[in-house]
């Protein structure tokens, strides 16, 4: 009796260590951010004073941060979408193959997904200059010079081409979780559906559908936390240009703090991304609560 009293102290000291970091890793930024936003916290100077609600009353009625947030929204729901329905497909087929190169395709996969953030932004940077870029150069060999251009610097193509990075990278994330689902259902629902005279589409909306909800309610979670608060993307491309038509909750948040240095201004800025995160995932285990029981 005494051991087992004493391995459980243990225990819970144990964990002091873990708990402590990610207190202060953690919880002690937010508490810190959450203070900050109500004063005039800034680098200029040392003393704080206490501003109530001035911070977000300034947030919400600027022009600037609606349109970050709605460059953010839109950014990570075309994202998400299209990665997702992409790598359904691709899932899809890997699943069906009947050709030996899809195993080689398969292998190659997550190629793009483990290619650092940097690189990704160097390569499309590239490919879309003006005159040697590869999306140029096919888009003038089809005679559509009104799409060649520095695609990064025009406010028609900044944002689809943010889009078009995150796609390219996450795609193959997705396909690779959804194909994970698939090889787990089992052969036998399918030779029975057939059976009783079930077509692809019956099969796909009452087997397939059905099987590779929950990953897939998880990775798409995961990428609009991810893409909400994704910052390297849009500020290694654009920096939120051309003329904010880029900027997203995250640059502006950085060029506040450290641009401007407004500290208490760029700390509402955290708590109101922080809490539309929060809410969303909290919704998201509300509704898998009531989904598992």
């Amino acid at each position: 009796m005494l051991d087992r009293k004493k391995n459980k102290i243990q225990g819970y000291l144990l964990l002091l260590i873990p708990l402590g970091l990610i207190g202060i890793v953690g919880i002690y930024p937010l508490v810190r951010a959450f203070f900050l936003s109500f004063t005039d916290a800034t680098l200029y100077s040392t003393e704080l004073h206490f501003l109530g609600f001035t911070n977000y009353h300034k947030l919400f009625g600027s022009s600037e941060f609606i349109n970050a947030l709605k460059h953010s929204v839109l950014l990570t729901t075309l994202s998400v979408l299209i990665q997702y329905f992409l790598g359904l497909i691709i899932a899809l087929v890997l699943h069906h193959r009947t050709l030996k190169i899809f195993n080689f395709l398969t292998n190659f996969l997550m190629l793009p997904w483990i290619i650092p953030v940097a690189s990704t932004v160097f390569m499309f940077n590239w490919m879309v200059q003006p005159g040697f870029g590869f999306f140029n150069m096919v888009f003038e060999s089809l005679g559509l010079t009104n799409l060649t251009g520095y695609w990064f610097g025009n406010i028609n193509f900044a944002m689809p081409s943010i889009i078009m990075m995150h796609v390219w990278r996450n795609t193959p994330f997705y396909a690779l979780v959804i194909f994970a689902s698939l090889k787990g259902i089992p052969k036998t629902l399918y030779e029975a559906s057939s059976i009783d005279g079930a077509n692809i589409l019956q099969q796909f909306f009452y087997i397939t559908l059905p099987n590779i909800i929950y990953s897939s309610a998880v990775v798409i979670v995961l990428h609009v936390l991810w893409t909400f608060n994704n910052f390297d993307f849009v500020f290694l491309s654009t920096g939120g240009g051309p003329v904010g038509k880029t900027d997203v909750l995250a640059t502006l948040i950085y060029r506040q703090s450290w641009q401007y240095y407004s500290f208490g201004y760029a700390s509402a800025l955290g708590v109101i991304m922080f809490s539309i995160m929060l809410v969303f995932g909290i919704f998201y285990i509300i509704s898998q609560r009531k989904e598992l029981g």
